[in-house]
C-alpha cells in the first residue's frame, strides 16, 4: 500500500505535476489538507543535502508513510538526490530484516521500538545517516543516542507539514551532539510574546506562529521547550509537561514510555497526572525530587493505559490522551 502510493507520486513528479495534496499530521488538532508547491520540495530537498551531503553510493529507505510529508519527502530527496529509494510499510519497528540502505528517517516512537530490539538496533547501526522526527524525544532515547558508538550520525529534526519537513536539525550523537536545532541558511527563527517559535522561510517570509515554546540564542539556533499547549496550569502555577517527562527520565533512568497530562480538579483546576502502559514501575518509585520544580509537579495520580494512543502521523496523541482522562 505504501509503495503503490510512493509509486504514484514518483509518476506525477516525473510527469511534471507542480502541486501535491497532502494531510497535516494532527499533533496538535484534527489534520487538515494542505497543497505542497514542487519547487519548495525541491528547495527543502537541497538544504537537507547541505546537512548530510548525500553520496552516489547512498540508498534511502522509506519507512515512513508517504501519505505524510515526512514520508512524501523522501522520495522527494530521491529524486532530486538521483539516489535509490525503497519503499516499506510504515509499522512500528521497520528494521526487523536488514536494509543494504544507508539512510533512513524514523518517527521518534519507531526509534524507540527499534532500539529495543538487539537485532533491529544491529541493522540500524549500519546506516549512514538517521532522520529523527516525529515529536520529542525522551531523556532516556536521547541519552541512548548519545551514547552510541558509531559511524552512524543521528539528526533530531525540527519543522511541520507547512514548512515542508524540516527547516532545522540537531546532531544527537558524535563529537557534534548538541540540544540546538540549526536552522537552514534560509530559514530565520524568532520568538512571538509566548515565547513560541516563529518560522520565517522564503515561501512564508511573513511568519508561520507555532505552539513550541522555545529558546533562542543570539547566532539563530533554538532549543524547544515543549508546547504551549501542552502546560498544565495547576493551582495558578504553570507546568511544562516535557520538562517534567525530562526530569523523570533524568533522574530514574526508566525505560518505561509514559506521559505527563492533566484531569480536571475542583481544587486545583488541573492536576498533573502521568500516563502509562504500564503503571507498577511508576507507583514504586519515590517521585519527590520533582519539588525542585514545583511541589504541583508531582503526579497527582497514575494512569495505566495501553496502548497510549497515536495520532496519524505516528506521534504519541497528547490531546487523545487528555480526552480520554476528562470524558467523565
Amino acid at each position: 500500500m505504501n509503495r503503490d502510493a510512493a509509486n504514484e507520486f514518483i509518476r506525477s513528479w516525473e510527469d511534471g505535476q507542480a502541486e501535491f495534496m497532502i494531510r497535516t499530521s494532527g499533533s496538535t488538532g484534527e489534520p487538515k489538507t494542505i497543497v505542497l508547491h514542487k519547487e519548495w520540495m525541491q528547495w527543502s530537498a537541497a538544504r537537507t543535502a547541505a546537512f548530510i551531503k548525500p553520496q552516489e553510493t547512498d540508498k534511502i529507505l522509506c519507512c515512513l508513510p508517504v501519505s505524510r510529508v515526512g514520508g512524501l519527502m523522501m522520495l522527494a530527496r530521491s529524486l532530486e538526490w538521483h539516489i535509490p529509494v525503497e519503499v516499506i510499510e510504515p509499522i512500528a519497528n521497520p528494521l526487523i530484516e536488514k536494509s543494504d540502505a544507508s539512510i533512513i528517517s524514523l518517527t521518534s516512537f519507531q526509534l524507540y521500538n527499534i532500539i529495543l530490539n538487539p537485532v533491529s538496533l544491529y541493522n540500524l547501526l549500519r546506516f549512514r545517516e538517521v532522520l529523527v522526527g516525529g515529536g520529542e524525544i525522551s531523556y532516556t532515547l536521547n541519552q541512548a543516542i548519545l551514547n552510541f558508538k558509531t559511524g552512524t550520525i543521528f539528526r533530531h529534526s525540527y519543522g511541520m507539514t507547512e514548512t515542508y519537513s524540516h527547516i532545522a536539525l540537531r546532531t544527537m550523537n558524535s563529537i557534534k551532539a548538541t540540544e540546538w536545532f540549526t536552522p537552514f541558511a534560509d530559514v530565520n527563527v524568532t520568538r512571538d510574546e509566548s515565547q513560541c517559535a516563529v518560522i520565517h522561510t522564503p515561501f512564508h517570509p511573513e511568519g508561520l506562529s507555532t505552539n513550541d515554546v522555545i529558546t533562542l540564542h543570539k547566532n539563530g539556533s533554538f532549543k524547544v521547550m515543549g508546547r504551549k499547549d501542552f502546560i498544565i496550569n495547576s493551582g495558578g502555577i504553570k507546568l511544562q509537561a516535557e520538562v517534567i517527562e525530562q526530569k523523570i527520565y533524568e533522574a530514574t533512568g526508566t525505560h518505561s514510555y509514559f506521559i505527563i497530562s492533566s484531569k480536571k480538579d475542583d481544587a486545583l483546576g488541573q492536576k498533573l497526572v502521568l500516563v502509562c502502559e504500564s503503571k507498577k514501575e511508576f507507583e514504586e518509585m519515590n517521585l519527590s525530587f520533582l519539588q525542585s520544580l514545583s511541589p504541583y509537579a508531582i503526579p497527582k495520580e497514575i494512569i495505566e493505559l495501553n496502548p497510549l494512543p497515536l495520532n496519524e502521523g505516528g506521534k504519541t496523541d497528547r490531546l487523545k490522551v487528555r480526552e480520554l482522562l476528562n470524558i467523565n
